[in-house]
């Protein structure tokens, strides 16, 4: 084996090195990215809770029917890494065609649960959720798409959560019904 060879293997061990060196980097980088906090959230309307606002007890024959509250339901779960905290929580809604104009419902009408009081550090697999008495989330409708937002320590902007559209749909229609709208 020659001078030549030696240096050829070698160059190619070094270039190997390099590569391998580059790629493992690359995927250390990738990981610390991936290593946060990460929110995965979920909006459910027109939901009960044994424990909600009685809006109405009717004796029948059958016994007793109690009507209760409805509300939006709110659930956030930490699917990241790292713990969060959560700051605050509101429903707003632009109003249609005026960019700088929204409506808002404040943090004091959620109520959440399990004394998860806001602010409320959630770390990874943790749920916390909370509750928005429905005709709140549906006045919103007057000025547009209600949404959520929740702010939280590890973004800058709010993450904006929002009913699917057939929701929505369904929720405004009730909403106009209530209140007589056309």
């Amino acid at each position: 084996m020659g001078v030549s060879q030696i240096a050829e293997n070698t160059e190619f061990v070094a270039w190997w090195g390099a590569i391998v060196a580059t790629l493992v980097l690359l995927w250390e980088v990738f990981k610390w990215f991936q290593s946060g906090p990460k929110i995965r959230s979920r909006v459910t309307l027109n939901t009960h809770y044994e424990d909600g606002e009685v809006i109405k007890k009717e004796n029948t024959e059958d016994g007793e029917v109690i009507t209760y509250q409805d509300y939006c339901h709110l659930e956030l779960v930490n699917v990241g890494k790292m713990p969060t905290t959560i700051i605050g929580v509101k429903a707003t809604s632009k109003m249609n065609g005026k960019r700088d104009m929204q409506m808002e419902v404040t943090q004091q009408v959620f109520a959440p649960h399990f004394g998860k009081h806001l602010p409320h550090v959630l770390s990874p697999g943790e749920v916390w959720s909370c509750r928005l008495p429905m005709d709140r989330y549906a006045c919103l409708f007057q000025y547009g798409i209600p949404e959520l937002q929740v702010r939280v320590s590890h973004r800058t902007k709010p993450i904006v959560v929002c009913a699917t559209k057939a929701a929505n749909k369904a929720a405004q229609s009730d909403a106009r019904t209530a209140r007589g709208w056309p």
